[in-house]
């Protein structure tokens, strides 16, 4: 059973420790890939330990696979810690047999106002993945900021983000092999300007957004979108969530105290779909928690309802 906002724990007994992340299915097995929050340390002391990740076979229980990633670079190296380390997310290229790893990154000592897009590749989904370079997208010399990428059916790779420093949302298409920008990106237009945590699917034909607005470690208002093309026109479907966190008190108003990381489709279930949310702890981000919740899609839009308690179950009922 799913316990959203309580403490997930691993097949070992520990905390699961793997935030702001995503899920991809490879062989028959989901791996959860996250970042690793180092215990003890706030958000403000470097936290950012690199990239965790887990398998399982069923989305609840999960085995610890360690650190893939690790910030543990010297002297001038990019991936060291102190650098900002975020929102971490995998595919997997068909013709090159490579996992593409891609994580939100500023540099060690330059603050938060450029924002890279940093690329890792491995030769298994259980990693250890090798960092290959950085890259400043949105065709914008400060970069971006919180990012999805989205696999589409042809295998076209895109990379949507929150661009610095006017905050518009622009898409870019990759490359044939997934490592960098393959030209100029777009505008997306009908998406909020300051949409920030953005996950995108698509059902039907139609592509979806779950993103949220721009406040910082505070929790806001979910938004949700759809639209024709992954450039637009994306056409706003407000704040999909309903209910109230029993655990901390916050209702849909505040998206249950969490902030969207990544949404999950089921392996033998394409139409069925998991909102995965953060909740936030700067001053003790090791401690932070998890809300997966299923979405529906009714009336032209989606639907997240607060459960206390859930199982896939759900998905054959509807």
């Amino acid at each position: 059973m799913f316990q959203p906002g309580v403490v997930w724990r691993d097949s070992a007994g520990q905390p699961i420790n793997a935030h702001g992340g995503g899920v991809l299915f490879h062989h028959g097995i989901y791996f959860w890939y996250g970042c690793h929050k180092i215990e003890g340390l706030s958000e403000a002391a470097d936290a950012d330990g690199g990239v965790r990740a887990y398998a399982s076979r069923d989305l609840v229980n999960w085995h610890d696979f360690g650190m893939v990633l690790p910030l543990d670079g010297r002297g001038d190296e990019d991936l060291r810690h102190g650098c900002i380390f975020d929102r971490p997310k995998v595919v997997f290229h068909a013709r090159t047999r490579q996992f593409v790893l891609f994580f939100k990154f500023y540099v060690k000592g330059h603050g938060s106002r450029v924002g890279f897009v940093g690329v890792a590749t491995s030769r298994s989904p259980a990693g250890p993945f090798v960092y290959q370079h950085k890259f400043l997208g949105g065709n914008s010399p400060e970069g971006t900021g919180d990012f999805a990428l989205f696999q589409d059916d042809d295998g076209a790779l895109y990379h949507l983000a929150v661009r610095k420093p006017d905050k518009a949302f622009v898409v870019g298409k990759m490359s044939d092999d997934y490592l960098m920008p393959e030209g100029a990106y777009q505008v997306a237009e009908g998406i909020t300007r300051h949409t920030e945590a953005p996950a995108v699917i698509k059902r039907d034909g139609r592509y979806w957004m779950l993103a949220s607005d721009s406040t910082g470690w505070d929790p806001n208002a979910a938004r949700s979108f759809s639209a024709p093309t992954i450039f637009g026109p994306w056409t706003s479907h407000g704040n999909p969530c309903e209910g109230i966190n029993p655990h901390n008190g916050l209702g849909s108003e505040l998206t249950f105290g969490g902030q969207s990381a990544s949404i999950i489709t089921l392996a033998d279930r394409p139409d069925a779909c998991i909102a995965f949310f953060d909740i936030n702890k700067p001053d003790h981000p090791f401690d932070s928690l998890y809300v997966w919740l299923p979405i529906s899609f009714a009336g032209g839009r989606m639907s997240i309802r607060w459960r206390d308690r859930w199982s896939l179950d759900v998905f054959a009922a509807e």
